[in-house]
Formats: C-alpha cells, sequence, structure tokens
C-alpha cells in the first residue's frame, strides 16, 4: 500500500512540473522573483504552516522587489509591498475582477466579495446598511455571560482555544444573523450541529492533496462524494433558519423587535427593490460566519503583563463585571484596541487577499505594469512584518499602536482596504473588544504549567489564519 501511495505522489509531481513548463510566464514577468515550486509544495503537504510558507516567500525576494510570483496551476503574484498594495486595492472594480477560486467553486458559493459588476455594488450597498444598524454590543454581551458561564464550569482546566473560540462566535452570529440559538455554549463534551458539519467541510476543503493539484477535486472519489453530501446537509440547515426567520420576521407586529442581520438586509433590500433569493441569502450569511469565526483566537495569546494593563484599563472603563459595555466605553479601550491591532497586524484573519484579474494591462505606481489575465494577490503577512515598517516585526508590542505614525496607521490592512474592504471589520473589532474585556473581568488567562512560552503562534498553512492546537487556562479573579 505505502508502495503505491509513494508511486502516486511521484506521478503527481511529474504531473505537476510538466503542467508549470507548459504555462510560462510572460516576458513581462521576467524580473519578478519565482518561489520554488519544489519548496512550496513541500511545505504544502508536509507538517509545515504558515510561518514556513511565508519564510519562504520573504527569502525569495532577496532584493526586496515588493512582488513574487508562485506557480498554482497557473501564475499568480503575490504583493509584498505596502505601496504596490495600495495601488493595487484602489483600482476600480471595472478593471480588476475576482477570480475564481478553488474552495469557492467548490463550496459552491457566489461569495459577495468575490463577485463581480453591479450585483456585487447592489449587494454591498445592501449589506452595509444593513450590518451598521444591525451592530450591537449588548448582542455580543448577552453571549458572553453564556461563554463566562461556561467557563465558570471549567475554570482551571485547558482548553483549546480555537475550538473555544469557534463555539462563541458561532453563538454570535447564530444570534447576530438569525436570533437563532446554536446551542454552541451549553457544553464543552457535545459539537453543536452547524460546527460539526462546517468542521467537516473545512477538513476537506484543506486537504493540501487537493489544494496542490485541483483537478482531483472532479474526480469521481468518496472524498468527493462524502463532500458533497456534507454541501447538502449544510445548506439544508442555512436554508430551514432562513424559513424560519422569515416567517418569525413576516409575522412580528413590533418592527423593532429582535432586530437582526438577516431582518436587517430584507429591509434593506426592500428599500433598494431587491428581491434576495435563499441562494443569495445563504452566500452571503455564510460568507460573514468564514470570515469571522476564530478571529479572536489569537488575541487570548499575550503575556501577564500586557494582560495585567489591560485588566487595569477595563476596571477603570467598565468598572463591575455587571456593567455591559457600551459602543461609547468601547472607544475608551485604548490599550485593549492597541492588543488586538496588533494581534491582527501579526495573525490577520486571512495570510493572502483572494486572487483577483486585470481586466486589460495593470500599471502600478508608474513604475510597474503586469498584463491582463495574471492572478495577483497582496500579501497582508509580508506586509504586516516588513522590518522596513515594523520595528522588532515579528515581535508582540502593543505599544506601537498607542500613538501611532502615519505610517504605522497606512501600513495595517488586515481587512483589506479600498472599495473591496472587508464589510465586516467594525464588527470584528467591536466582538474582539467585549470578548475579551469581559473575559479580563472575571479570568486570568494562562498557558498550562507544562506548556511552552508562546513567542510565536503556531498557524495552520491554510488561507485562512487558524492557530494549531493551543490549551489555555481561565483561572478565576480572587
Amino acid at each position: 500500500m505505502t508502495f503505491w501511495l509513494y508511486l502516486i505522489f511521484i506521478v503527481l509531481i511529474l504531473v505537476f512540473y510538466f503542467i508549470r513548463r507548459v504555462y510560462k510566464y510572460p516576458k513581462e514577468l521576467d524580473f519578478i522573483p519565482t518561489v520554488s515550486s519544489f519548496k512550496y509544495i513541500s511545505i504544502l503537504l508536509s507538517n509545515g504552516g504558515q510561518h514556513e510558507i511565508q519564510k519562504l516567500i520573504r527569502e525569495s525576494d532577496p532584493n526586496k522587489i515588493g512582488l513574487v510570483k508562485v506557480f498554482d496551476f497557473g501564475w499568480k503574484i503575490h504583493i509584498t509591498d505596502i505601496e504596490y498594495a495600495k495601488s493595487f486595492l484602489s483600482e476600480s472594480d471595472s478593471k480588476i475582477r475576482n477570480a475564481t477560486q478553488n474552495s469557492n467553486k467548490y463550496f459552491h458559493w457566489k461569495r459577495n466579495e468575490v463577485s463581480n459588476g453591479d450585483h456585487w455594488i447592489r449587494q454591498r450597498n445592501i449589506a452595509s446598511t444593513a450590518f451598521n444598524r444591525a451592530l450591537r454590543p449588548d448582542m455580543v454581551a448577552e453571549c458572553i455571560n453564556e461563554f463566562i458561564m461556561l467557563l465558570n464550569k471549567w475554570a482551571d482546566i485547558p482548553i483549546d482555544v480555537l475550538s473555544l473560540m469557534k463555539r462563541l462566535t458561532i453563538q454570535i452570529l447564530g444570534k447576530l444573523a438569525f436570533s437563532y440559538d446554536m446551542k454552541a455554549l451549553d457544553s464543552l463534551e457535545e459539537q453543536p450541529y452547524f460546527l460539526e458539519i462546517y468542521n467537516k467541510i473545512l477538513q476537506h476543503l484543506l486537504n493540501h492533496l487537493f489544494t496542490v493539484f485541483p483537478f482531483l477535486n472532479s474526480l469521481p472519489l468518496k472524498r468527493n462524494i462524502e463532500f458533497s453530501s456534507l454541501i447538502k446537509e449544510f445548506d439544508n440547515f442555512i436554508f430551514k433558519m432562513i424559513e424560519q426567520r422569515k416567517l418569525e420576521i413576516s409575522k412580528a407586529k413590533n418592527e423593532n423587535e429582535n432586530t437582526d442581520l438577516l431582518a436587517e438586509i430584507l429591509d434593506s433590500a426592500n428599500y433598494e427593490e431587491y428581491n434576495y433569493t435563499n441562494k443569495e441569502l445563504r452566500d452571503n450569511l455564510v460568507n460573514y460566519f468564514v470570515a469571522g469565526h476564530d478571529t479572536s483566537a489569537t488575541s487570548f495569546a499575550f503575556s501577564r503583563d500586557i494582560q495585567n494593563k489591560a485588566r487595569e484599563e477595563v476596571i477603570n472603563v467598565l468598572g463591575s463585571t455587571s456593567n455591559l459595555p457600551t459602543s461609547e466605553n468601547l472607544k475608551d479601550l485604548k490599550y485593549l484596541t492597541a492588543i488586538i491591532m496588533e494581534s491582527l497586524r501579526l495573525y490577520p484573519p486571512a495570510s493572502i487577499l483572494v486572487y483577483r484579474k486585470p481586466t486589460k494591462s495593470l500599471n502600478l505606481l508608474s513604475k510597474i505594469t503586469i498584463p491582463k489575465g495574471i492572478n495577483i494577490s497582496v500579501n497582508f503577512w509580508q506586509i504586516h512584518r516588513n522590518p522596513d515598517i515594523w520595528n522588532d516585526a515579528d515581535k508582540f508590542i502593543p505599544e506601537r499602536f498607542i500613538n501611532p505614525t502615519k505610517e504605522t496607521k497606512s501600513s495595517w490592512i488586515p481587512f483589506s482596504i479600498g472599495p473591496r474592504n472587508c464589510i465586516g471589520q467594525n464588527f470584528s473589532m467591536m466582538e474582539q473588544k467585549v470578548v475579551i474585556a469581559l473575559t479580563l473581568l472575571n479570568f486570568e488567562i494562562l498557558l498550562p504549567p507544562n506548556a511552552q512560552h508562546l513567542d510565536e503562534i503556531p498557524l495552520t498553512k491554510n488561507l485562512l489564519l487558524h492557530p494549531k492546537k493551543i490549551d489555555i487556562i481561565f483561572s478565576k479573579l480572587k
């Protein structure tokens, strides 16, 4: 069996290199350094993580050109320079179109951030209005109270922080999006149905053999049959929630009662005379979940000194644990905001932007011309760890965001910038402030006694930056 697996692996590698030789990059890209395909694939198919991938990308550009090209069944460019990134991200939708991603294709989404043209503009306007009206710190705080009750039962016991934050965030998003109780915080022993299905889908999507060789997704393999079945099950669950909430909204007498994101989207769409299909609602609501389901996980991994300083600020601003945060007093949590911003600098929600294709030759800062049809992405990781911009770029130093320089502000882009910046960035920042503030009022956050000090958080190699298993202890404050 092992012999045949090795043989298949060798054949796939040979196929990859044959295709790479067939797909010659345009001569205009000669000056852009190339990331070693062999090293890149080796990391993807081994136990390496995001740190190893990004180290390879950085080493591939010793002259700091600010661009690298990668072969991934077609040539793709990563922008690693902030000024080139600003130029690229400021281009209009008519000049640059989002490219279809393998994960989008096989998850059957037409996600809003990867749509194009008038369809995207209209949905973006509707969603922006809905998000601004639906965001409320009290809704997040309500879920945090459930979260605190759960942690009280597991005090002083190591807990996988990523799994924990997934539970919290789907509970928040369930209530935010559908006024629906996902039952995610009832117990740590049982996996909520929604999260169980979603995790199984992620396992399939993030199978790196299928990422490196995407044509495998089209074959009648057992894995693909199981994946299609999971998607159908997932869709049925989402569609059922949408229909249930639509029925509740139609029966509601008080328009201001139980306001949630779905209600606001439907109300905004009605005002714009846009008739949302259930499929469009599903695509957009799932997109919000994927973008924000574990953003807070890396924000808990800070030292005791930083934690104590943040707790002191939270106590000064919020007072006792019974006081719920408001939009106004959240603005006064300057140091906590700096902690979150520094965490997002080092560990943005995604390592790179979804790929986009120029519809005609693209000129960056009147210096570089990239031919049309080439997949281009902005590498947030490289920009956020550029030592020419950030002192001690790989170190966690929240103070850099207390009185940030103009260069610091303009180089911090975890939610992207320009017309396609992340629509949920304000919600993400608000959610993280409420989550961490109320947790600090109740618990001291510790690593287990036998755990190594985390100078850097170990990450998976996925596009979405997931920490590998990290256990954390929540100890009740005395």
